[in-house]
């Protein structure tokens, strides 16, 4: 489990890669818990880093969320659960350094 400073934002791309590897598509948007989003949004991307990411997934704020990716078709994947597999082009190579304060 990643502990660094920027353990949220890994998180959220393991989560992100989990459902990717699973259905072949982006989510639509990943449910955090609002500490996390606040680190992400205050700590970890730019203001345009966060537009780019923002553009793709939307990162949503939510009490009890659990790094959670979803589609609005009910496929989800859980960041603290098994499954998902690899994939080739990895969302937090994706997005690159550019996007970080």
């Amino acid at each position: 489990m990643p502990n660094g400073d920027d353990k949220n934002w890994i998180r959220v791309c393991c989560s992100i890669d989990g459902f990717r590897a699973k259905y072949g598509r982006w989510p639509l948007r990943v449910r955090i818990s609002p500490i996390s989003y606040i680190d992400i949004i205050d700590h970890i991307l730019s203001p345009m880093g966060f537009a780019l990411v923002s553009s793709h997934v939307a990162l949503v704020g939510e009490e009890d969320a659990e790094m959670v990716s979803e589609d609005d078709d009910g496929n989800s994947h859980n960041y603290g659960s098994a499954g998902g597999g690899d994939v080739s082009d990895r969302t937090i190579d994706f997005f690159g350094q550019a996007i970080f304060r």
